[in-house]
């Protein structure tokens, strides 16, 4: 739960030459060099940039040059160059620096000793300046405390005595208790009175450097959210009002679909950023506000920002990253503050279904050889990032998680669908509340798998003496729609110890597969890729393509829809974008850390097995960005039809 924060705070005002700005007035600027943190074999800076002056600086570099072999591997809101020294320079989206404002590059490495060493920054706006280096080295901040856990008012002792400092220099102690109180000393107690998750902090220094650590405390009551008052139903979905997000449905009503702007869909909490909100978008409280002034009692988030998130692909890349201690970020800046808004009591009478964390431990099953995703199996990695989630949201008797579980095209072969069961399993059964966690599953998300094949419910039928389930676009995996990969997936859980309540769900936003190409029969061709080609209602080129393919608007949200089934939910907004379709992308100014796949190009060819080509639509934008165009194509290839009154099925 801890983050260094290891910072050299000097600022040097330094004239800029005309050339950096948008007149021939020089403006002045300062730049500050902060090590933000540190661990074995790497580290992390920034370089903040200040323009002092009066006119815009419109474009900079500065140069990167240090005593020793440290180096610098990458560079966050700048790009860069050299091998020693270094250059780096603005990006294409922010080159510009208005008078009076600052901007942060972010800069990652290895030291070439046991520490980073502090560099000399050289160029137009730190020409000639060296940041004395500083052999002091910050305090190692712990802390324990006598309960994490309990009802209001609950007393809390803490206890950072523990904390040291390599110099054995004297140490000081300040406290943030999470609830807006704050303390001294290095043993306080705290006592909190309301009911909801804290993040309680404290702040270690030695008089020159400073280290954090932190702690959650859960606190509830019988007006709260963990109280008595809430009672747990079996589905959330059932008998609920479900919350419509007024921006989806206002974009969904700009372009035609004014049939299906009433319905519910997730909203997504996919960067730190996003739970305040921005000018842009609506937060994570108003939009629970929002749900209150409906008069809903169901809402519906996706929970995604894991560190080396998307670890396969890269349309969806996050923010954060394992290498630079994006775990402890993970939960301080991203879980808990959730957590703490969920458990505010004015929200206790709405059921809040959180999905965790989708495409994270399938890929830790199936994708263990691409480096991101073999450092996301390891420490400060998706499984603990999901034990933590869980053990967040489990004490808030309203919250319903389910943990994604893929798809039947990705997990739904018998060498990858035991593992997966195993390992999601094992996640489940570490968290503090085991099976009481969560709700159960989803399936689907983001994807285009149908609901239902139709015409094709029997894989090992012989066709031309071969198994169904043996055709080129099935590849032996016996699993040709949700239905059946879900409920085979409960089964597998339930016999895992999972109790018989357990629940499903199935994205259908996207897998109607409707329009003039949706077969109407089954086929009646003996060669058996001609079969399944002619009966398959799912009209991918190749079962594996994921990105903005041209499927349709499928059921409606529902409850109840299948034995074992808690609902069909669009988890994945229509008309919202997989990923940029264009390799000479510019960055997401909101989210830069997304980039371009392959696979979201319609000229490209599929990763696997390079012979088909993705299938994508093109024009697309940045994953998450409405798409205008594409969101056309799934309302003319909806099925059901789009005045279909209910997601039942038929």
């Amino acid at each position: 739960m801890k983050r260094k924060q290891r910072k050299l705070n000097r600022i040097i005002p330094l004239l800029l030459s005309v050339g950096a700005v948008c007149s021939a007035t020089a403006a002045q600027a300062a730049c500050e060099y902060s090590l933000t943190s540190s661990w074995p074999g790497g580290y992390q800076a920034t370089v903040k940039l200040t323009n002092d002056g009066s006119t815009d600086i419109s474009s900079w570099e500065f140069g990167v040059a240090f005593p020793d072999a440290t180096t610098i591997t990458n560079a966050y809101s700048g790009d860069i160059s050299g091998s020693g020294p270094y250059t780096i320079s603005n990006s294409a989206w922010n080159g510009t620096i208005k008078a009076g404002e600052s901007l942060s590059v972010t800069l990652m490495g290895a030291p070439a000793g046991s520490a980073a060493t502090t560099p000399e920054l050289s160029g137009d706006l730190c020409s000639g300046s060296t940041i004395p280096g500083d052999d002091n080295t910050a305090p190692d901040a712990k802390v324990t405390v006598s309960a994490t856990k309990g009802e209001a008012p609950l007393e809390v002792s803490f206890d950072a005595s523990a904390s040291t400092d390599p110099e054995g220099d004297a140490l000081t102690y300040s406290w943030n208790f999470g609830d807006g109180s704050t303390g001294t000393g290095v043993s306080p107690s705290h006592t909190y009175t309301k009911a909801g998750t804290f993040t309680a902090k404290v702040t270690v220094s030695d008089g020159k450097l400073e280290d954090t650590a932190s702690v959650t405390i859960t606190v509830t009551d019988g007006s709260s959210t963990g109280g008595s008052e809430i009672t747990r139903v079996d589905n959330p979905f059932a008998g609920a009002t479900w919350y419509v997000n007024p921006e989806w449905a206002a974009k969904a009503k700009a372009d035609g679909g004014s049939a299906i702007a009433g319905q519910n869909t997730f909203v997504w909490m996919d960067r730190i950023a996003a739970i305040e909100g921005t000018d842009s978008a609506m937060g994570l409280k108003a939009h629970l506000d929002n749900a209150l002034a409906q008069g809903a009692d169901l809402f519906t988030v996706v929970i995604y920002d894991l560190p080396n998130r998307d670890c396969r692909a890269r349309a969806s890349n996050g923010e954060l990253t394992i290498a630079d201690g994006g775990m402890d970020r993970y939960k301080s800046e991203y879980i808990d503050p959730i957590a703490a808004i969920l458990a505010d009591p004015a929200y206790k009478d709405i059921r809040i279904v959180t999905l965790i964390e989708l495409d994270s431990l399938p890929n830790l099953v199936t994708n263990i050889d691409v480096p991101k995703c073999k450092e996301a199996a390891g420490e400060g990695g998706y499984k603990e990032g999901i034990t933590y989630a869980l053990n967040a949201f489990s004490p808030l008797k309203n919250v319903y998680s389910y943990i994604d579980a893929a798809h039947s095209g990705w997990l739904g072969w018998d060498s990858n669908f035991d593992p997966a069961v195993n390992l999601i399993s094992e996640v489940v059964t570490g968290t503090d509340a085991s099976w009481d966690s969560i709700a159960g599953f989803i399936t689907n998300t983001a994807n285009y798998t149908p609901t239902v094949e139709p015409y094709l419910q029997e894989p090992y039928k012989n066709v031309g003496s071969q198994q169904v389930r043996s055709a080129t676009f099935y590849e032996w995996n016996p699993y040709f729609d949700e239905k059946s990969y879900a409920q085979e997936f409960r089964k597998k859980m339930i016999a895992k110890g999972a109790p018989s309540t357990i629940g499903m769900l199935i994205d259908t936003s996207r897998n109607g597969w409707g329009g003039a190409d949706r077969p109407s029969s089954v086929s009646t061709s003996s060669d058996l890729d001609t079969y399944v080609d002619e009966s398959r209602i799912d009209r991918r080129l190749h079962r594996g393509n994921w990105c903005n393919q041209p499927g349709g608007i499928g059921y409606k949200p529902y409850a109840n829809p299948y034995p074992g089934i808690d609902a069909f939910v669009w988890a994945k907004p229509p008309g919202e974008s997989d990923g940029i379709s264009e390799s000479d992308y510019q960055q997401d100014p909101d989210d830069p850390a997304k980039q371009y796949d392959s696979m979201c190009d319609p000229d490209s060819m599929n990763s696997e097995p390079h012979t088909t080509a993705t299938g994508a639509m093109d024009n697309a934008p940045h994953a998450g960005r409405w798409f205008s165009a594409g969101f056309k194509v799934l309302l003319d290839n909806a099925y059901p039809s789009l005045d279909a009154a209910t997601g039942k099925p038929e």
